[in-house]
């Protein structure tokens, strides 16, 4: 068994500052928003290009993500790391995209300055970009589970137990769903890769 299966995470250094700015949050001061959310919205976006085809679906994939965390800062209970939170809040928005697509209603949080979009990394040379696009293909044909899985794990270097708390599943399965996932994309790219 991997050894970061059940195990706690180390202390964040951070965490002090970034419970300090959930509680300033707490008590009403906006502007703290967007410092507490910055450090977590290129891998919310990440996450959810795994989950939309469209840039602009998965953007706004993110700004519903952080418009219910911040509707939710007060039920937020502290049980969970805030990243884990904030993925577990895209997860659910991105397994029923009906619950947050139909609406056309904008809300009002225009004091929180979210950014519209982040910059994308420019791709590098013809091979990489084929090898990206079997990597993305292969990403496709993944259940939701395991493509969010091996997101979190690969992309995100979560714990089996934080993506378990975001999955809302044991940690065993979480590590089940992360390993078929990469038996899945690896016989898919496998071509690809120098031996």
């Amino acid at each position: 068994m991997e050894p970061s299966v059940g195990r706690q995470p180390k202390p964040n250094p951070g965490a002090a500052a970034e419970r300090a700015l959930l509680d300033r949050c707490r008590n009403g001061d906006a502007s703290a928003f967007q410092p507490l959310l910055r450090p977590h919205l290129a891998g919310l976006l990440s996450l959810a290009q795994r989950h939309c085809r469209d840039a602009h679906w998965a953007e706004d994939l993110v700004q519903e993500t952080l418009v219910r965390a911040f509707r939710g800062l007060d039920s937020f209970r502290g049980e969970a790391a805030l990243r884990t939170w904030l993925y577990r809040i895209l997860v659910r928005l991105a397994g029923a995209p009906e619950r947050w697509r139909r609406s056309d209603a904008a809300t009002s949080i225009d004091d929180l300055e979210i950014p519209d979009h982040l910059e994308q990394l420019p791709e590098h040379d013809a091979i990489a970009r084929e090898l990206q696009d079997r990597l993305d293909e292969a990403m496709e044909r993944l259940t939701f589970r395991q493509r969010t899985a091996l997101h979190l794990r690969a992309v995100e270097g979560m714990d089996y137990a934080a993506i378990a708390e975001v999955l809302n599943c044991t940690a065993v399965a979480a590590r089940m769903h992360v390993l078929a996932a990469r038996r899945h994309v690896l016989s898919r790219v496998e071509e690809h890769l120098d031996p």
